[in-house]
């Protein structure tokens, strides 16, 4: 296919209006909402204690829900102090696959680390309960 048969392709196609490249997008977001069922996790919502410019604006606390007064605390500004590396001559996908696998490795342990401090918590605070879950933001 050359640059003169794809021109000739896009000029027949009828353009859409806004309003339905809106309601297309709107109709796929809903459609993948549905698609998959909402994941079930102990990890409680997220407070932020310290609003930015205070020293400890990093901090993000995860309360226990049985509101005991225990919570978990995270520097988020701590999270990522190693370098990206990406080899010279990486192509786009390449670049684009070390981009996304590095966050979600990194998400990974987070919520590991987090779920172990919430079990640690109820096995020694609140022997015999499990820590109650909701569906995952």
């Amino acid at each position: 296919m050359t640059t003169d048969d794809l021109d000739d392709f896009l000029a027949a196609r009828p353009l859409k209006s806004p309003r339905e490249v809106y309601d297309e997008i709107e109709a796929a977001r809903r459609a993948a909402e549905l698609a998959l069922p909402p994941e079930a996790t102990i990890i409680p919502m997220p407070e932020y204690p310290y609003l930015w410019p205070h020293p400890l604006s990093g901090i993000v606390r995860f309360p226990c829900a049985l509101v005991c007064g225990w919570a978990h605390d995270e520097d988020a500004f701590a999270e990522d102090r190693e370098p990206i590396v990406v080899p010279v001559g990486a192509s786009a996908q390449d670049l684009n696959r070390i981009l996304n696998e590095r966050p979600r490795q990194r998400a990974a342990v987070l919520c590991g680390r987090i779920e172990t401090a919430i079990r640690s918590h109820f096995t020694e605070v609140h022997p015999g309960q499990e820590p109650p879950e909701r569906r995952a933001w």
